[in-house]
């Protein structure tokens, strides 16, 4: 078949909703949070390590090692979070009038200050777990499920860490 002077023409604003739309990684299957839960823990992850010029939390699927850590090493905590998501989620409507997700960014800042400072009762030993369990995913090993492309270590300057080990 003879291409020559064939000019394909190719809409520049969907050419690029569907590059937008495709992952740039393949996200693993979810196996303790339900895709709710998911979506709420992600956000709170994206709150206490927000993505600047560096990845954050998200970029660094952390949602994915909490979530897996949870089938396993963690699994003690796992009706922490199943309670504690329901409750922060309760507390956030009571707040706010609104779901957490639906709110800006900067006001889901300011309800997780109050989480923290203790003016949610029973919320902040909670939150608490889901930072140190944010901090572990983030900055621990990918082969537990968490620091995709080992993001925090490159933030850090620190190379060569899995050389020689299998991710």
């Amino acid at each position: 078949m003879d291409l020559a002077g064939y000019r394909m023409e190719i809409d520049r604003r969907l050419f690029l909703a569907a590059v937008a739309a495709t992952p740039l990684y393949a996200a693993p299957p979810l196996v303790s949070f339900s895709a709710g839960e998911a979506r709420l823990v992600e956000a709170l992850c994206d709150q206490i390590i927000p993505a600047d010029d560096a990845p954050g939390a998200k970029e660094a699927g952390v949602l994915y090692y909490i979530d897996r850590q949870l089938a396993g090493a963690l699994a003690r905590f796992a009706p922490n979070y199943r309670q504690g998501l329901a409750q922060l989620a309760s507390a956030c409507r009571e707040r706010t009038g609104r779901e957490f997700l639906s709110l800006p960014f900067a006001d889901q800042t300011a309800f997780l200050q109050d989480v923290a400072s203790g003016r949610a009762p029973g919320l902040d030993a909670f939150f608490r777990m889901v930072v140190d369990h944010t901090m572990q995913g983030f900055y621990g090993s990918p082969a537990h499920g968490g620091n995709r492309d080992e993001a925090s270590w490159k933030m850090l300057g620190v190379t060569g860490v899995m050389e020689g080990h299998q991710h």
